[in-house]
């Protein structure tokens, strides 16, 4: 309730501001800024409660410590179990290795390090990160003449709040390297935002999306070869220490791929509707042969994994030619700045795709979003930052859910509340572009 009472202030501030005429003074800026950190101090001594996640965060930096591959060794590996603690009871997925990048596990053993039995100091740092991603958007907004009181947008975003200080979740981290390398191609440091976009892309690999559109800002093949090696050079350096893993670098990943499934409405769409006219199943049974050969006892009518492979085709399909649409778009810009309008503008539209696609949206990936709402133009703006706001309602399933089999159930009116309005922003429906503005102000629906 508390977190929907934030979101209904942070709506009056808007509507607010959107009709405030005049600058703003520079104490609203400081009470702005004041309230949104005094909000994260809040929740920071605030136990995890609706994820466990950043346990793992302090159980693979723990055993980095030991000389243990995280990509190799999954925390029930009984060669660990001399390593357990209270802690390691509240790990998910014992059975399941790494899948975070590198240079968050590099991360993860630093701050594990540091004294104290509980998650304080994880938490403490992607706070840190949380803040720097807000004073690099103040400074963004006041470099493009715009009121830097539009801040207020992340500052008083109550899933920030919610999902980095109290939750600890690490997506703020690769989010504002992300931002960060936006903002430093605007600022005409290219080799600055190549590492920081590197660096973005080996934490969490969704940013890879925007490297062409990235590679295509420079002027000269010389240039642009010269941004993909200062991109890989994070990626590179970081995996050197976990590099004894070898093809096992990418298991945990390929398990979350294939496994996990939840609040992914629109893959569940494309998924549904493959199945309804045959594809997925005819598919299937052609791939059969080869599928019982390295797989032995697959059953092509009962695989609940390989079914779902048009769908994931298609849907990485889709993200292609969203991701070339974007790479022409910057090829053919007319100035530099035009084309850093389409790589903030690909940012934006690439998380929403994101959400869209996913088999698995759980609310903190709407993170991917928030920043970029001052960051780009576009009228795709009001339909992330409604689902941005919406998307907590997800965790009321955990009030019902028991540990019993059949109690992890989807609510729909849950879902119906997080994607039907965004639906009808996206088709430009009846809180399309014309309602937006009177709502949230011209910016929001440029």
């Amino acid at each position: 309730m508390l977190y929907f009472v934030a979101a209904g202030a942070q709506l009056g501030a808007l509507v607010w501001l959107a009709r405030k005429k005049g600058p703003s003074s520079p104490h609203l800026l400081t009470l702005v800024v004041a309230v949104g950190v005094l909000a994260r101090i809040c929740m920071l001594p605030a136990p995890p409660s609706l994820s466990d996640d950043v346990w793992r965060y302090r159980w693979e930096g723990r055993v980095q410590a030991e000389g243990v591959n995280p990509y190799l060794t999954p925390p029930a590996d009984p060669t660990l179990a001399g390593l357990r603690d209270g802690g390691w009871l509240r790990v998910n997925h014992p059975s399941v290795p790494a899948i975070y990048g590198p240079p968050l596990q590099l991360l993860f053993r630093g701050v594990a390090a540091l004294p104290g039995p509980g998650v304080f100091w994880f938490k403490l740092v992607f706070l840190a990160a949380d803040l720097g991603l807000l004073f690099l958007l103040i400074g963004g907004l006041r470099r493009r003449g715009l009121d830097p009181l539009w801040a207020l947008v992340y500052a008083w975003h109550p899933l920030v709040v919610l999902e980095v200080a109290g939750q600890g979740h690490l997506e703020i981290l690769p989010v504002a390297l992300l931002a960060a390398a936006l903002e430093l191609e605007w600022r005409g440091r290219a080799r600055l935002a190549a590492i920081a976009l590197g660096t973005a892309i080996a934490a969490k690999y969704l940013p890879l999306l925007l490297l062409p559109t990235f590679l295509l800002l420079g002027r000269s093949w010389r240039e642009r070869a010269a941004r993909l090696g200062w991109v890989a050079l994070p990626g590179l350096v970081c995996v050197l220490p976990f590099l004894s893993a070898g093809k096992k670098l990418v298991a945990g990943l390929g398990a979350y791929g294939v496994s996990w499934s939840f609040n992914g409405v629109g893959f569940e769409a494309v998924d549904g509707a493959l199945r309804g006219v045959g594809v997925s199943q005819a598919l299937v049974r052609w791939l059969a042969p080869l599928l019982t050969e390295v797989a032995p006892g697959f059953d092509p009518a009962t695989h609940t994994t390989w079914i779902k492979v048009p769908a994931k085709l298609l849907v990485g399909l889709l993200a292609g030619l969203v991701v070339a649409w974007f790479a022409r778009r910057a090829h053919r810009a007319q100035t530099e700045d035009e084309g850093r309008e389409v790589l903030a503008e690909a940012a934006l539209v690439c998380a929403l795709l994101f959400l869209a696609c996913s088999p698995t949206v759980h609310p903190w990936y709407a993170l991917w979003v928030v920043p970029f709402l001052l960051q780009a133009r576009s009228r795709l703006r009001t339909a992330g930052f409604l689902f941005s706001l919406a998307v907590p309602l997800v965790y009321e399933i955990q009030l019902r859910y028991t540990g019993l089999p059949g109690s992890w159930v989807e609510s729909g009116w849950v879902r119906a509340a997080v994607w039907l309005p965004v639906l009808g922003v996206a088709l430009g429906g009846v809180l399309g572009p014309r309602l937006a503005p009177r709502l949230l102000g011209r910016w929001l629906a440029r």
